[in-house]
């Protein structure tokens, strides 16, 4: 799978694309959202996990150019932003999921795979 990451806190970043990669996935980062756009023009992701705020610009611009460009690409949104009001628009934008920080490996794991859920 390929593995598109947008996340400005270079911690965060790093565990998320360790993760992904000792799973298997092909990973590119993106800190901005300018490399994030930069990165959909090589790469079509299967999944982005996108932060909603960053340098030089919000997420949200990153997940409009995914719908823009009509890619397939899940996409879920990882933030501390608490907006029940912004979360609705994106969910109506067709973000799939909407994780809050701290993200944990179990919330990746459920995320990938709903089974391994024990509940």
């Amino acid at each position: 799978m390929r593995v598109l990451l947008v996340e400005d806190q270079l911690d965060i970043l790093e565990c998320l694309r360790l993760y992904f990669e000792e799973h298997g996935h092909e990973v590119a980062t993106a800190c901005t959202v300018e490399e994030a756009v930069g990165r959909l023009e090589s790469m079509e992701p299967d999944i982005a996990f996108v932060d909603l705020i960053l340098p030089g610009g919000h997420g949200r611009t990153v997940l409009q150019e995914m719908i823009k460009r009509r890619l397939p690409t899940r996409k879920i949104v990882i933030t501390a932003c608490d907006d029940l009001g912004l979360r609705r628009e994106l969910l109506e934008m067709g973000v799939s999921d909407y994780l809050f920080k701290p993200v944990t490996i179990r919330d990746l794991d459920l995320l990938l795979n709903p089974a391994a859920d024990p509940s």
